[in-house]
């Protein structure tokens, strides 16, 4: 019996540290939308995204963009300038710069985390050539 204590402890605390390294940082303090208007389901490899949809979970310093899956599951954000930037290490590996200039700090002085719209994104790759 102890050991299975042990065990869910040690499942616990590897989780946490998962949570961590992968940026799990808390959203904005002040987010601009409080309520996120959910997306429509993807009907493309590509869908416009804004922070509308994520509230406090809008990871960017920007408040619109595109996302996009393109061959071999690279994942990209393109922002309202046109340029497009990794939201994976594939798109990375195939030359995109990383998105991490967007991004915004959380109310707990971390980075905001990526998840939610890295999720949203990959859905998009059933439709990617």
């Amino acid at each position: 019996m102890q050991l299975r204590g042990f065990l869910f402890a040690a499942a616990a605390a590897a989780g946490a540290i998962v949570v961590t390294a992968c940026g799990g940082g808390s959203g904005p303090k002040n987010p601009a939308h409080t309520s996120p208007v959910p997306l429509p389901d993807p009907t493309s490899s590509s869908q416009v995204v804004a922070s509308e949809n994520l509230g406090y979970l809008w990871p960017f310093t920007i408040d619109h963009g595109t996302i996009e899956c393109r061959s071999g599951e690279q994942v990209l954000f393109i922002a309202p300038d046109g340029h497009a930037y990794a939201l994976n290490d594939q798109a990375e590996r195939a030359g995109l710069p990383s998105v991490e200039p967007l991004r915004a700090t959380g109310s707990g002085g971390d980075k905001v985390s990526l998840g939610a719209l890295r999720s949203r994104a990959m859905q998009l790759c059933k439709f990617a050539e």
